[in-house]
């Protein structure tokens, strides 16, 4: 992944940091349950609402604050105000990155959550911290399933408040631009737009700012994800001045702002960067901000800023001191920024070794194979909604009808504990078919790992033994036949000295010396090709320009070779590899192709080796690939060893280009071709 999907990502998870957060002051007083008549749950719901308020600024009272509630509460036996004192304790445990106990709190708040719009509403709500809660964890199949569950309560119809509303289109949008790489394309996220600027109607039309602010907030994370930076830090703008007017939670302003500064660093321009981060760092309350996860996130930015101002100490020293304080607090989803950040300074300053271990962290946060399944368990979990859709409706007129048949019944201990029963069945199946679904997959993906790296080492192994052999022979040809010929030329120049030889026999002893001599280049020819000195001296470089200009003076053939990048000294198994397959790639011309010109292209990256082989010749039939040819096979062979990719495209009439990609980081130590 390149810098710029890096910070994407990094911004990404910001939007999903604050997202829950966000809408804590927009809270509309529905979820906060409207009071009954009795005075001391007036009371309850009005502390309730100002506790919220100082969540972020102030966590350690406020846990205090909620502790004493919940115990009011639970006397009062007000279920309302249990339900939203245990989600509230869910938030700010999740704050303080307390994740066990946001869990807890909030699995306890769905047992309070009454059978109302209300009810459903704070159902929603207790959803959503939970699934950003397990995002925090890295569990991403709990937190997709949690939003999806959302978005299920808004789709049957029981929540009508947009405030909820957005909230769970919000929160899928959130997850997807963080699973997607590129969403420009994508109709699922396409149509929850349709859905978010349908409720920004609905907003304009009600003059509901705190609504707005947080379509806002969402619409600056979408265009900064399609790459259009002046729309994204329009919307930036637009949630601070608004979020500012209304007095939000300070997450929120200080999420847009970090947002702006990335956009800045990814059109390099840190000093207007700079003026955004600090102004940001301002919005964050004093209590616990060196724990902040906004506050070192800002010294991730104002690391990359630093950078690219070629001011390199001062950026080792605030990245080193930020990566280890969010090592500390286990937030893993933002270090990978850092760690890049980090290594592209040691490579500026040219030390390979920290920058080397630089790549190595940020390889293992950001890892290929983790994105993988993060995607295969949200297409899974969207699947199992997709597929379930029926289901569902049939299971929610099935309750209904149960639930007023319960209306109709006297309320007993035996119903209850029946239905108690019952559904702790149920919750049971879902967690152990969910574990069983999970462990199938991990050890599906073991299975599928292990027969690949057997195949890769079997291929390592039959190349390496094929090129000791060629090593073997050409050491023979060189050593022994050579050195042969060599002898019969002396001896028989010796001869002819000794002889009075005529006319004749002088003219025909030329052509045998002359045949002698055609012999031993041909012999050296062959004993360079089977194991070419320059390559283990010179390099991959030098070796592919001297073959190709032998095969332009030996043949008709005009190959034309292009060296791009810096060369560099490679592993001598991909510098071996690599020369095998342009061989071979040229021979296939020469022997099939009927060309008159090639192109032989090679390209040096910092972990990638490409190989570009391409000819003006016959091409291949249509549906044809090469798949069956020997030549083709051994080739993919090679590449498969290291790791690598091949395609080819071909027209019967248009040539053939074949496009190689190797693998110079991750191949096996230096094989000992000579042995």
């Amino acid at each position: 992944m390149n810098v710029k999907m890096s910070k994407l990502s990094a911004l990404i998870f910001l939007c999903c940091l604050v997202y829950t957060r966000a809408y804590e002051q927009s809270t509309p007083s529905s979820l906060l349950l409207a009071a009954n008549s009795a005075p001391d749950t007036a009371s309850i719901n009005a502390t309730l609402r100002r506790t919220h308020e100082r969540r972020e600024k102030n966590p350690d009272s406020v846990i205090q604050v909620y502790q004493s509630l919940l115990k009011t509460c639970i006397e009062a036996d007000y279920a309302a105000g249990i339900a939203n004192t245990m989600l509230g304790l869910s938030r700010v445990y999740s704050i303080v990155s307390d994740y066990k106990k946001a869990c807890s709190y909030a699995y306890k708040a769905l047992h309070y959550c009454s059978n109302n719009t209300e009810g459903y509403e704070l159902e929603a709500n207790v959803y959503l911290t939970l699934a950003q809660t397990h995002y925090y964890q890295g569990k991403y199949d709990s937190c997709a399933w949690y939003r999806y569950k959302t978005l299920n309560l808004v789709e049957s119809g029981r929540i009508n408040d947009i405030h909820t509303q957005m909230k769970a289109y919000g929160g899928v949008l959130q997850f997807w631009m963080n699973a997607h790489g590129d969403i420009a394309h994508d109709k699922y996220i396409q149509q929850i737009m349709q859905h978010v600027n349908g409720i920004e109607q609905k907003a304009l039309m009600l003059k509901d700012s705190s609504v707005l602010v947080n379509i806002y907030f969402q619409k600056e994370a979408y265009y900064e994800n399609m790459r259009m930076r002046d729309s994204s830090r329009y919307y930036c703008q637009l949630t601070v001045d608004l979020g500012r007017r209304l007095k939000v939670t300070p997450s929120i302003l200080v999420a847009s702002l970090l947002n702006m500064a990335i956009s800045y660093l990814e059109e390099q321009q840190p000093q207007k960067a700079f003026k955004v981060i600090n102004e940001a760092i301002a919005e964050i309350p004093e209590q616990g901000k060196g724990s902040n996860r906004y506050f070192i996130f800002s010294h991730f930015a104002m690391g990359d800023a630093l950078l690219q101002q070629k001011k390199y100490t001062a950026a080792i020293n605030i990245l080193q001191a930020a990566i280890a304080k969010a090592d500390s607090l286990h937030v893993l989803p933002l270090t990978d920024y850092a760690h890049k950040t980090l290594a592209k300074t040691y490579d500026a300053i040219n030390d390979p070794v920290k920058a080397a271990e630089q790549w190595r962290l940020y390889a293992l946060v950001s890892d290929s194979l983790l994105k993988d399944k993060k995607m295969e368990l949200v297409y899974n979990v969207e699947m199992k909604y997709r597929i379930a859709d029926k289901d569902r409706e049939l299971a929610q007129k099935e309750l209904s009808i149960a639930r007023n048949e319960a209306r109709l019944r006297t309320k007993n201990l035996w119903i209850g504990g029946i239905s108690t029963g019952m559904l702790l069945l149920v919750l049971l199946g879902l967690l152990l078919y969910r574990n069983t679904k999970h462990k199938h997959k991990l050890q599906a993906e073991k299975i599928r790992n292990l027969h690949q790296e057997v195949q890769i080492a079997s291929l390592q192994a039959m190349i390496s033994g094929e090129e000791k052999e060629r090593s073997r022979i050409a050491r023979e040809l060189h050593d022994g036949m050579g050195g042969s010929l060599a002898t019969i030329r002396t001896r028989l120049s010796s001869v002819f000295r000794k002889q009075q030889a005529t006319p004749e026999i002088s003219e025909e002893f030329a052509e045998i010396m002359l045949l002698l001599e055609e012999a031993s280049a041909e012999l050296r020819k062959t004993a360079h090709n089977l194991m070419p000195e320059i390559l283990l001296q010179e390099g991959l470089a030098k070796a592919s320009l001297l073959f190709c200009e032998r095969i332009r003076k030996g043949h008709l053939l005009e190959v034309n070779t292009e060296i791009w990048g810096e060369p560099k000294n490679l592993p001598t198994n991909v510098e071996l590899t690599a020369y095998r397959i342009i061989q071979e790639l040229v021979q296939n011309i020469l022997k099939h192709a009927r060309a008159t010109q090639a192109l032989v292209q090679i390209v040096f990256h910092d972990s990638l080796l490409c190989i570009t082989v391409e000819d003006n010749g016959a091409g291949m039939p249509a549906g044809n690939n090469g798949s069956d040819g020997v030549g083709l096979k051994t080739i993919r062979e090679r590449v498969i060893s290291l790791n690598g990719q091949m395609d080819i495209a071909s027209s019967p009439g248009n040539g053939t280009s074949v496009y190689i990609e190797l693998n110079t980081i991750n191949s096996n130590s230096t094989q000992n071709v000579s042995e």
